[in-house]
């Protein structure tokens, strides 16, 4: 399945997530632009973009545009083709976050973002890193459990690849963790963002303990997610 079939069926359940703790991936967020801030006046494309998650960590004045690849979410963010990909640019910034890894076509996909970018601007990639504690976690134990099957296809840390594309300014696996003020908000979150069926409470505690990890930190539980982020231009 690709992303616009996955999310038709697990889109809402998803958004739900992110509506119940929209603050739980502030750090995954925020780690997009650790070396490029974008700054009142500048126009940012965020896709596929979800419920718009993306707006509350932008400074006032960003002009952002939300498209998405599945109408799933029914949040009324404008689809758009992944083959035909956007043309309401030129953009200052583009983010495409947590969602490269569901694409087919990712150099041919990131080739039409940059396309849309002004000169001088940023396309702004995070995703899950190939071969990491992340990808075994949602081919295995989140596979066997959700709606649709998971098998993404993760970004290597290869920065010749990158190169291949555009001009890379940034590449690195960062740590962004998730923040939730208790485990069962951690499992609540978990089970709806990766739109889970039947599965057992505890198994899932246990899959989050041995394959990501968490722990806590004062009054909070930080479970240890970790992407690969990569900064591009032209």
């Amino acid at each position: 399945m690709d992303y616009r079939e996955i999310f038709m069926h697990r889109g809402k359940a998803y958004h739900n997530a992110m509506l119940r703790q929209p603050s739980a991936r502030d750090h995954e967020f925020e780690r997009l632009f650790d070396a490029c801030r974008p700054t009142a006046g500048q126009h940012l494309l965020d896709f596929p973009s979800g419920g718009g998650y993306l707006q509350r960590h932008l400074a006032a004045g960003v002009t952002v545009t939300n498209l998405e690849l599945s109408s799933g979410f029914d949040t009324g963010v404008p689809v758009c083709d992944a083959a035909a990909g956007p043309h309401s640019g030129p953009f200052d910034h583009i983010v495409c976050l947590a969602a490269l890894h569901h694409i087919d076509d990712q150099a041919g996909f990131l080739e039409r973002l940059l396309g849309q970018l002004r000169p001088g601007g940023t396309l702004h990639v995070g995703d899950v890193a190939a071969g990491s504690r992340i990808d075994a976690f949602l081919d295995g134990f989140i596979g066997r459990y959700n709606q649709t099957g998971h098998q993404g296809s993760y970004l290597r840390n290869d920065p010749a690849w990158f190169e291949r594309i555009g001009r890379v300014t940034r590449i690195g696996e960062l740590s962004c963790p998730w923040v939730f003020e208790s485990e069962a908000q951690m499992l609540d979150f978990c089970n709806d963002l990766f739109g889970l069926v039947d599965c057992p409470r505890q198994a899932l505690r246990d899959a989050l303990s041995s394959h990501v990890g968490f722990h806590r930190q004062g009054s909070q539980i930080l479970l240890e997610w970790r992407l690969l982020y990569a900064d591009l231009q032209t």
